[in-house]
């Protein structure tokens, strides 16, 4: 019998305090109204300086495995997709591998840019627990972004907050949990659009550190807005088509929490209504590869997706990089482990 992967357990945690646009705008000089309007984002979630993405990721672990009803050494595979790790080495997986008690797993990072991460580090998971590798897999995917991005860089700024989503991927009965799955990528176009140094071209040295390098995310925000709106709707119809499925017949999609016009742009090109679109941008702004997995989790808990209706995931950013992932949901007979 064909394995499947479906997703057993969902989490997600967002720190605790709560920076408002109005306070944002003190440090970029812009209103909190306007990027309300422009971005649907209201609030973001900032971490403690004493938090690290781990100690994040730990908490939203821990939900998944509670919903998945997986105890940490049955979980065979850590996957941990970030540009904000702990530290360049270990692994952050590692690290949570050990904080977990996840004796028997597995565990690596995975950087594909920041948001794009949810779909790339799923469909890592999907090959593992498709070919019977790994029975059951913890992914990973979010930021600590208040730690890299400069508050007074009003391209920048606005759009971010911190929060990490987890899911437990387990193998299911075929036809259930992901049906089809898409990844892509333009460097030829993205790779300089949004980018985050410290790496070996731009090496952590002081001369870069003061010149700020460093310490800052930077982005080409109207070559962004380009490629989102053409390609959040583009990757919709990609893993629909593939799956053989109807985008009509989509029940809920899941986007990459960007810009609230950014995803209203791509529904209305592909000619589907917003009720069918999970948003929570307006609490936690973007969250990185962590969105789609934190207005997932969120989502699920309030009851709003159910058992065998098609849920598509999409997320896209640097590189430019993109995937999406369609799903027909899993009950808990539907697994076979």
């Amino acid at each position: 019998m064909r394995r499947s992967a479906g997703i057993a357990g969902l989490g997600f945690y967002v720190p605790e305090r709560i920076m408002y646009n109005d306070e944002l705008g003190d440090y970029c000089g812009i209103k909190g109204s306007w990027i309300e309007e422009r971005l649907g984002i209201k609030m973001r979630r900032i971490a403690s300086q004493d938090q690290a993405l781990s100690d994040l990721a730990y908490y939203a672990a821990s939900r998944a495995m509670d919903q998945a009803e997986v105890h940490a050494k049955q979980i065979d595979l850590i996957i941990v997709c970030a540009i904000s790790h702990d530290k360049r080495a270990p692994a952050t997986a590692a690290i949570l591998q050990k904080r977990l008690g996840a004796i028997n797993s597995a565990a690596f990072d995975v950087n594909v840019g920041g948001c794009p991460g949810s779909s790339y580090s799923l469909v890592i998971a999907q090959q593992f627990v498709e070919n019977g590798m790994y029975d059951t897999v913890l992914v990973i995917s979010g930021e600590i972004y208040s730690k890299i991005v400069d508050f007074s860089d009003r391209n920048v700024a606005p759009f971010f907050g911190d929060g990490v989503g987890a899911v437990i991927l387990k193998s299911c009965r075929e036809n259930k949990g992901i049906i089809s799955s898409v990844l892509g990528a333009d460097g030829e176009g993205g790779a300089d659009k949004i980018v985050c140094e410290g790496g070996s071209r731009v090496s952590i040295n002081l001369k870069n550190f003061e010149s700020g390098k460093l310490t800052k995310i930077e982005m080409d925000n109207k070559a962004v807005w380009k490629f989102g709106t053409q390609i959040f709707p583009r990757v919709v119809e990609l893993v629909s088509n593939k799956a053989g499925v109807d985008k009509e017949n989509i029940d809920w999609i899941i986007p990459h929490q960007a810009n609230i016009n950014m995803i209203k742009k791509g529904i209305k090109t592909l000619g589907l209504s917003m009720d069918n679109v999970y948003t929570n941008m307006d609490r936690y702004a973007n969250t990185g590869g962590g969105s789609v997995l934190i207005a997932l989790a969120e989502a699920f808990e309030k009851g709003l997706i159910k058992s065998d209706e098609y849920v598509v995931l999409a997320s896209f950013g640097a590189g430019f990089s993109w995937g999406a992932l369609l799903m027909r949901w899993c009950s808990k007979d539907d697994f076979i482990i």
